[in-house]
């Protein structure tokens, strides 16, 4: 597993009523994954705070449609996140690309140990990418 720390990777552009995300110029992501990069894949993130799915809902398709404008492809996007922890042991399997999102220490490892992310991520592809957008969360994922 390819694994990547990508600390806020994202700008944003407001026009009007509408917010554009783009990946920062300086931000190394693309380079340091592309060559992992799968064909359309399934992109799943993780929330650090299970009971904001709007929020971990809004930065999942903000860094995918960032990820695309920067010419990487992505397939298909899920979130696992309090609503969908009772199937955490089949998203992890079924991902391509695993990002953990960052937040409050405490609320971020709670929800990681109640779902075993540490265990759920050694059935993970052996060609996933594994990207944190943190170093803490990385550490709490025991990746």
């Amino acid at each position: 597993m390819k694994k990547v720390v990508a600390q806020d990777p994202l700008d944003y552009e407001i026009r009007g009523m509408y917010r554009f995300a783009t990946l920062k110029e300086d931000a190394t992501l693309v380079d340091e994954v592309r060559d992992a990069w799968p064909e359309n894949p399934r992109l799943l993130m993780v929330a650090a705070d299970p009971d904001d799915d709007t929020l971990t809902e809004n930065l999942a398709l903000d860094l995918a449609s960032a990820l695309v404008k920067a010419g990487l492809a992505v397939g298909e996007v899920r979130v696992l996140e309090a609503e969908t922890a009772s199937v955490a042991s089949q998203l992890i399997p079924g991902a391509d690309v695993i990002v953990l999102a960052d937040g409050a220490d405490e609320v971020r490892d709670a929800f990681y140990g109640e779902v075993s992310l540490p265990n759920l991520l050694k059935t993970a592809k052996d060609d996933a990418v594994l990207i944190a957008l943190s170093p803490q969360a990385l550490e709490a994922a025991d990746a």
